[in-house]
């Protein structure tokens, strides 16, 4: 006998919704940080992610051979006309020498920071910072600061960690600066956590990489990741990912925490 439908039902009725299939997850490999502006606004938007740090900070401790040239580098601070901070770690680093050395700061040098995060720890000490503010990245320095166009007879001293680009020291060299390194901190690739940021990214729909070193790390895009997306902070990072194999690339409009958020939603297409 044929089943039949009771009065006022239909057969729709008895179909069970379908659930969304839940969206994979967002990798994030940058270091570790104590107060990470970037993570927070990521919890806030509240958007699925993991967090894998495949890289750590190692500041350069006094007891080691290469404390003595950042040593005679701080005591001849006073020496310069420009200081430059490239990076946040740089910066509260920098300042933490400077201070040892340094009660009182000498006065006459200009301070210039590559991004506002960088410079906003600089200010917070008492300084007066200089930085970029259409493109705040060592590019936008360069074009943006007139301080640092004609550096005939000027002396440069760069705060950074080892192993860093060149191309900021040897453009103002080739406008005339004397440039002198100061190098604080290592950035050390942790072969455990790149092992399992590597599996976690089996595992997402998204990637997040500050940098072209962590991108490079993380290393050649898979075969079975064409769907990845992945979202770098600047054109020259994207470049470096390009050549990696990655395709489905969004360029944040620079390193702020509030940038990169905007492009991981952009690439989310929420």
């Amino acid at each position: 006998m044929e089943a039949k439908i009771p009065q006022n039902k239909t057969a729709k009725d008895k179909t069970v919704p379908r659930k969304p299939v839940p969206r994979k997850p967002v990798l994030v490999v940058r270091p570790l940080r104590d107060q990470d502006a970037f993570l927070r606004l990521m919890d806030q938007a509240q958007i699925n992610y993991q967090y894998q740090p495949i890289m750590r900070i190692e500041p350069v401790a006094e007891t080691e051979p290469e404390a003595q040239l950042i040593k005679t580098a701080i005591t001849q601070f006073s020496d310069f006309d420009h200081a430059i901070f490239i990076s946040a770690n740089a910066a509260e680093l920098g300042v933490r020498w400077l201070d040892e050395y340094w009660p009182m700061l000498p006065v006459g040098i200009e301070i210039f920071a590559v991004g506002q995060q960088t410079a906003q720890i600089l200010s917070a000490y008492g300084l007066e910072v200089s930085s970029p503010q259409r493109q705040p990245n060592t590019e936008g320095l360069l074009q943006e600061m007139e301080q640092l166009q004609d550096l005939q007879n000027k002396s440069v001293i760069i705060f950074r960690g080892g192993g860093g680009r060149t191309t900021l020291g040897e453009t103002l060299e080739s406008r005339g600066a004397s440039v002198t390194y100061c190098e604080l901190y290592r950035r050390m690739i942790e072969p455990d956590s790149l092992v399992e940021a590597q599996r976690l990214l089996e595992q997402s729909c998204c990637l997040v990489v500050h940098s072209g070193e962590l991108i490079q790390a993380m290393g050649p895009a898979r075969a079975d990741s064409i769907d990845l997306q992945l979202v770098v902070p600047s054109d020259r990072v994207a470049e470096v990912s390009r050549k990696l194999g990655y395709s489905n690339i969004q360029v944040a409009a620079n390193a702020l925490p509030e940038s990169m958020l905007q492009a991981v939603q952009i690439a989310l297409g929420s």
